[in-house]
C-alpha cells in the first residue's frame, strides 16, 4: 500500500466536524425564534386584559313577607359599569326543614345574571325550562334595578359610589322563595346563599361570599 494512501486515512477530513456545528446552529436559532414568539404572545395576553377595578360592595338579602329582594349596594371605589358584570347566586337545598325530610336536599340552585344579554323579556328566567330551578340559567330580565341613572336596566346603568341595584328577589335566586319556600327549604334568617360579582373584562371576582336573608 502507498504510503500516501496511509496518510490519508490518519488525517481527518476537515467536512466531518462541519455538520454538527451547523446542526447545532440551526437548533439555536430555532430555539430562539420560538422563545422570542412565545415571549411576545405571552405579553399580549398580559397587555390585553383589563386590572380589576378597586371597589367595596356589599349584598342584602330581604325575605321578609312585605318585600322579596336582593341589594348590591356600592359603598365606594370606581365606578361599575353593569354591562362589564356576571351576578352568580348559589344555594343548597337543606336535607331537612322544619322537621321534615326534603326530597331535593343537597341539590343546588344556580343562577348567573349577565350584564351582557340585553335585558329584555326573551331573556328573563324560565320557570318551564326542563329541570328548573336546578338547571343553571343566564339571563337578564327588563325590570329597573336602579333610580340612579337614566337607563335603569342591568347592562345599561352604571353603579356608582354611594348607588344600590335592587332586584326582586326570587328572579335574583332562581327559584321562587314566595311559593316554594317550604318544599325548597327557604326561610328568612335561616336560609342563605352565596354570591359572586364577576368583573368579565378583568375575569376577577370582586365580591364572593355566603349572605343569610333577613327581615
Amino acid at each position: 500500500m502507498k504510503k500516501s494512501d496511509l496518510q490519508n486515512r490518519s488525517r481527518p477530513k476537515k467536512e466531518d466536524g462541519i455538520s454538527p456545528v451547523v446542526g447545532v446552529m440551526l437548533m439555536l436559532v430555532v430555539t430562539i425564534i420560538i422563545a422570542a414568539v412565545v415571549s411576545s404572545f405571552a405579553s399580549g395576553i398580559g397587555t390585553s386584559s383589563q386590572a380589576a377595578p378597586t371597589v367595596s360592595l356589599q349584598v342584602s338579602l330581604y325575605g321578609g313577607t312585605l318585600e322579596k329582594k336582593a341589594v348590591i349596594e356600592h359603598l365606594g371605589g370606581e365606578a361599575l359599569p353593569t354591562s362589564d358584570l356576571q351576578i352568580v347566586t348559589s344555594y343548597t337545598v337543606p336535607d331537612r326543614f322544619l322537621g321534615q325530610k326534603l326530597g331535593d336536599g343537597g341539590k343546588v340552585i344556580m343562577h348567573t345574571i349577565d350584564g351582557k344579554l340585553e335585558p329584555t323579556s326573551e331573556n328573563d328566567l324560565n320557570s318551564e325550562a326542563v329541570g328548573y330551578p336546578f338547571v343553571h340559567q343566564v339571563t337578564n330580565n327588563e325590570e329597573n334595578v336602579t333610580t340612579k341613572t337614566v337607563n335603569r336596566l342591568f347592562g345599561d346603568a352604571i353603579l356608582t359610589s354611594g348607588g344600590k341595584l335592587i332586584f326582586d328577589l326570587d328572579y335574583f335566586l332562581g327559584f321562587s322563595t314566595t311559593n316554594d319556600w317550604r318544599k325548597y327549604g327557604f326561610s328568612t334568617g335561616m336560609s342563605e346563599a352565596h354570591i359572586s360579582i364577576i368583573h368579565m373584562p378583568s375575569g376577577k371576582v370582586i365580591f364572593d361570599k355566603d349572605v343569610r336573608t333577613m327581615v
